[in-house]
């Protein structure tokens, strides 16, 4: 089974988001707790890609696509920016980083899914979660 919705680059369209992680909970019965990570995992994506990668351009679009894999759910996450350079990610947890306001979000999407695909110049960023 596969799914997908597009929203324009604003803050506010993260609703629509929910909606459809919603309707996925409730057609596939994902458990409580996988639920709340992909819930977790999949919003900080999409915040990224509004706020980062798209600059909050409402012109462009961020792509939420879900596909249900045998072993895992695949959540892909894209948006229309420049892009970054993932491999160079500092941590937010580290001392010198504790009061920095960057690197928190891809800290939490790998916190909760099981396998986090950075892609495209990191424009597209894929998470899995085994069921």
């Amino acid at each position: 089974m596969e799914r997908r919705i597009n929203i324009n680059s604003e803050i506010n369209n993260i609703c629509d988001v929910e909606y459809f992680l919603n309707s996925l909970f409730k057609e596939l019965k994902f458990s409580r707790k996988v639920y709340c990570k992909i819930y977790l995992a999949v919003n900080e994506a999409v915040n990224n890609a509004i706020i980062h990668g798209n600059k909050e351009d409402s012109k462009k679009l961020v792509q939420i696509s879900f596909n249900d894999e045998s072993e895992y759910y695949c959540f892909i996450v894209k948006d229309q920016g420049d892009g970054f350079d993932y491999t160079i990610l500092k941590s937010p947890i580290d001392s010198n980083n504790l009061y920095k306001e960057s690197g928190r979000g891809i800290f939490i999407m790998k916190q909760y899914s099981d396998k986090v695909i950075f892609d495209d110049k990191g424009r597209k960023v894929k998470m899995l979660f085994n069921k």
